[in-house]
């Protein structure tokens, strides 16, 4: 169709359409792009069929398993609580980052590895001078005991704060 030639009724052109339902041509064609409006002719809409798909659209109406505005919208304000709430947690030291978690398993484990490390070193000379096995055992598991409880009381918080 070219200028001066009569369009059929209700069809109109994106510019029309745009200026009916109040936005721009470019936000027409995106929705014409992710299905919400279909055109008759290259750029060119039935008016009623296309106001109807609009209001379909802005209204939460969803077709054909196409998720609707609103519920985009109100899925995208879930999303954004969710992450509030996640963010004021870890404010309140109730919630920690995985790299937080990862940093104080690493203390914890170094931490526990330097203190069976220093085990035989501090054992030796009291051993030396044992010869019943009992009181080797009682020795060990006392030291092993204590490394242990070290490893129970271990607290990360208390060290960043």
């Amino acid at each position: 169709m070219r200028k001066g030639e009569n369009k059929p009724e209700g069809i109109v052109g994106t510019s029309e359409l745009a200026a009916i339902v109040g936005k721009t041509k470019q936000w027409i064609g995106q929705l014409t792009r992710d299905g919400v409006l279909t055109q008759v002719a290259r750029g060119k809409y039935n008016l009623a069929e296309s106001v109807q798909a609009y209001i379909r659209h802005i209204t939460g109406t969803s077709t054909e398993g196409k998720i609707s505005y609103n519920d985009e919208k109100a899925q995208h304000e879930q999303i954004k609580k969710e992450i509030a709430m996640l963010e004021l947690e870890e404010k309140r030291n109730n919630l920690h980052t995985t790299g937080d978690v990862l940093d104080a398993w690493g203390e914890l484990v170094v931490n526990f590895r330097e203190r069976l490390q220093g085990l035989p070193p501090r054992m030796a000379t009291e051993l030396s001078h044992m010869t019943e096995e009992k009181q080797i055992r009682l020795l060990m598991e006392a030291k092993i005991n204590d490394a242990l409880t070290e490893l129970a009381k271990y607290d990360p918080l208390a060290e960043r704060e």
